[in-house]
C-alpha cells in the first residue's frame, strides 16, 4: 500500500479555494459584538436626555411665549396649509406632545388640525388631548374649537362658541380608519341605497356629490393641505382615501416624542415651497 506523503496546510480546501481563517472570524465577530453593546449603550443614554429637554424645551416654550409666537420664520410664510394632519404610525400617541402642535398650528394662523393614527386610539382617548390643552399655562386656549361628529353632522365642544375658521380659530379633529375607507364605503351604500329608492338617479351620482356628502360627513372640514409623519416610512395608513390626492406628505424627525417646534416650522417651510401643477 502506497502512503500518500503529508503536505502542510496551505489554507485551501481540496478544489483550491480559500479556507476561512477562524481566528479572523472571531475577532470580526466579537468586534461586531462590541459595536453593537456600545451603539445600545450610546442609545439608553441619550434617550432619556433628549427626552427630557424635550420637556423643557416644551415648558420652557408654554411658559414664555403665552402668546403663542412661532420663531420669525413662520412670519415670512407665502402660504400656510389650511388643514393640516398629524399621522401616527406604530408608535403609540403622547397626548401632551400632541397638544402642542395645536398650539404651534393656533401660532402658524393654520385652522383645522386633524389627528390620525391607524388603531382609532387618539380618537377614543382625544379628552386627553383636551386635558393636556387645557392644563397648558397659555393664553387664546378660548379660540380653540373642538370639533366633535355625531351622526354625520358637526358640533363645537362645550365651551366658547365661534365661528368655524373664522379669525384665528384653529378647530381640532380626530380621524380614525372608520373616517376613510370604511365612511366611503358606507357612503357608498347609501347612495346605492338613494338609488334602488329613486331617491337619488344614477345621472345625478358625481364626483361633486361624493366631495360634498364626504365633506358633509366630517363636519365641513376641508381636504387636507399637508401632513406630517415621524420616522422614514411615509404611509397613510388608511387616512382618507378619497380627500388626501392633493396631499402633501412631509417628514416630521424620527419619532413624535422628538419633535419641536423648529422642525415644525421647517416643514411649514418646505410646505410653502411645494408648487402643485394640478396635472398641467
Amino acid at each position: 500500500m502506497k502512503v500518500k506523503p503529508h503536505r502542510p496546510s496551505t489554507g485551501e480546501y481540496e478544489n483550491g479555494q480559500p479556507a476561512p481563517n477562524l481566528l479572523v472570524y472571531l475577532l470580526w465577530l466579537l468586534v461586531h459584538k462590541l459595536v453593537t453593546i456600545v451603539e445600545q449603550l450610546m442609545q439608553s443614554l441619550r434617550q432619556p436626555f433628549f427626552s427630557k429637554r424635550i420637556r423643557i424645551k416644551a415648558h420652557q416654550y408654554a411658559e414664555h411665549q403665552q402668546q403663542q409666537q412661532l420663531p420669525a420664520p413662520a412670519s415670512k410664510l407665502s402660504k400656510v396649509p389650511k388643514h393640516l394632519v398629524v399621522l401616527l404610525g406604530p408608535e403609540p400617541p403622547l397626548y401632551r406632545q400632541l397638544a402642542q402642535f395645536i398650539f404651534w398650528s393656533l401660532a402658524a394662523e393654520i385652522e383645522y388640525v386633524s389627528f390620525y393614527d391607524h388603531n382609532g386610539t387618539i380618537k377614543r382617548n382625544c379628552e386627553e388631548v383636551k386635558r393636556c390643552v387645557r392644563e397648558a399655562p397659555v393664553e387664546g386656549k378660548d379660540r380653540i374649537v373642538w370639533l366633535e361628529r355625531s351622526g354625520g353632522g358637526s358640533e363645537a365642544d362645550a365651551g366658547p362658541r365661534q365661528p368655524v375658521g373664522s379669525g384665528r380659530t384653529v378647530v381640532v379633529g380626530f380621524l380614525s380608519p372608520e373616517d376613510g375607507k370604511q365612511g366611503l364605503v358606507s357612503l357608498s351604500r347609501s347612495i346605492g341605497e338613494s338609488v334602488r329608492r329613486r331617491d337619488l338617479y344614477a345621472a345625478d351620482v358625481s364626483i361633486e356629490l361624493l366631495d360634498s356628502r364626504l365633506q358633509a360627513a366630517l363636519g365641513a372640514v376641508p381636504d387636507p393641505d399637508l401632513a406630517l409623519y415621524f420616522g422614514d416610512v411615509c404611509s397613510t395608513y388608511g387616512l382618507l382615501p378619497w380627500q388626501i390626492r392633493l396631499t402633501e406628505f412631509l417628514p416630521l424627525g424620527t419619532r413624535l416624542r422628538d419633535s419641536t417646534e423648529r422642525e415644525f416650522v421647517r416643514c411649514l417651510h418646505r410646505y410653502a415651497k411645494c408648487e402643485q401643477r394640478l396635472g398641467t
